[in-house]
């Protein structure tokens, strides 16, 4: 007989293995999300998504968590609005789930303003730190942006520049209260969370999952109505996993186009495919400060960056040109950012955004005199 109470016996048949349906997952969800006392609030989220991601998770079960993670703020992916005015644009959403098995630079951050500063039209969803040195929202506040303004003004900063940042934070708050700041690891919610939380609809979307099986989250997308994305995953000991395009080891990458999964899972050796160094993971460590990890960006866009951080964010501008249709594969978008990169137009088109957005000129201008 089933337990009044549907966290409780959601919990207990994933603990003794035993079966349950969806309808009692939604339940049980909705009824820890709602939980007052924080402490037993997070004790039972940490339970039931760890629970979850153990036994192997479907992707009806994650459709029906992230479904009701949305509805705490109304919010509905599927019924998200293309922007008219830039209906003669591709518009490419670039965002990673986060929780690396890697610690490294603001590589997604960087990659997406390059990509626009050669004539790609990039959203950028992202959110402060968890367990990082800097998170892109992080970054865009010691950068000196203003993240403080509305949708209408960054679809029109994104018309003029190519580039618009949006706070995953602002966009669901309520279920942010919640989950924000609780999760070090990949969990279920990571399969598609991040890449669905965007105010508004582009034509396609590039995310960066840290966890194999880039598969699942293709599936989980194609749910919400993403009919065009691109799904990447890069290891160097097939442990330890980032959300982005590697320099090192292998990327996992699986597409899906006008609705159709785009052919089979591609696995990219960038070793072989680009002629790049020996990296590792090392190369692209994160710095053990903010101010230093966001420098390591700013060296980047100026042309001055350590060569493994400048090829880490190339591979990914490539990704973001190859999917506006402005190159016919990802080596020749890597060898094309390459050579801009070596200009400094990238550092360019960021201080050109943070004007837009009305922020702090100052900020990035001292970043820039200490390099």
């Amino acid at each position: 007989m089933m337990n009044d109470n549907a966290m409780y016996e959601l919990l207990y048949r994933l603990n003794v293995q035993a079966d349950y349906d969806l309808a009692l997952l939604k339940q049980a969800f909705l009824q820890i999300l709602n939980i007052e006392d924080s402490n037993k609030r997070n004790v039972m989220l940490g339970s039931l998504l760890t629970s979850l991601m153990a036994k192997t998770p479907k992707k009806e079960e994650i459709v029906v968590l992230l479904d009701v993670a949305f509805s705490l703020d109304d919010y509905e992916p599927r019924k998200r609005v293309r922007i008219n005015q830039l209906k003669d644009k591709k518009i490419i959403t670039m965002v990673g789930s986060g929780k690396k098995g890697i610690k490294t630079i603001n590589i997604s951050t960087a990659s997406a303003i390059l990509a626009s500063s050669m004539g790609a039209y990039v959203v950028k969803p992202g959110s402060y730190s968890t367990s990082s040195v800097t998170g892109s929202a992080d970054f865009m506040d010691i950068v000196g942006a203003e993240k403080n303004i509305s949708t209408q003004r960054s679809v029109e900063i994104l018309e003029e520049c190519g580039f618009a940042f949006f706070n995953i934070e602002d966009v669901i708050p309520n279920f942010d209260k919640v989950y924000g700041g609780n999760f070090y690891v990949p969990h279920i919610l990571s399969f598609g969370l991040a890449g669905l939380v965007c105010p508004i609809k582009t034509d396609a979307v590039l995310y960066g999952l840290a966890h194999s099986n880039v598969e699942l989250s293709l599936d989980v997308l194609r749910e919400f109505d993403i009919k065009n994305a691109m799904v990447v995953s890069s290891t160097d000991d097939n442990i330890h996993f980032i959300d982005e395009m590697g320099i090192f080891g292998t990327t996992r990458l699986i597409g899906t186009k006008d609705g159709t999964k785009n052919g089979k899972l591609l696995i990219f050796n960038p070793l072989q495919e680009l002629k790049l160094p020996s990296y590792t993971s090392r190369d692209i460590k994160q710095a053990d400060n903010p101010i230093k990890n966001v420098q390591y960006i700013i060296d980047v866009l100026s042309g001055h960056g350590e060569g493994a951080h400048e090829d880490i964010v190339c591979i990914n501008c490539a990704n973001i040109l190859y999917l506006s249709g402005m190159v016919s594969s990802l080596k020749e978008g890597f060898l094309k950012s390459k050579e801009i990169i070596k200009s400094g137009l990238g550092l360019e088109q960021l201080i050109k955004y943070i004007k837009l957005t009305g922020g702090n000129n100052d900020k990035i201008n001292k970043l820039v005199k200490v390099r």
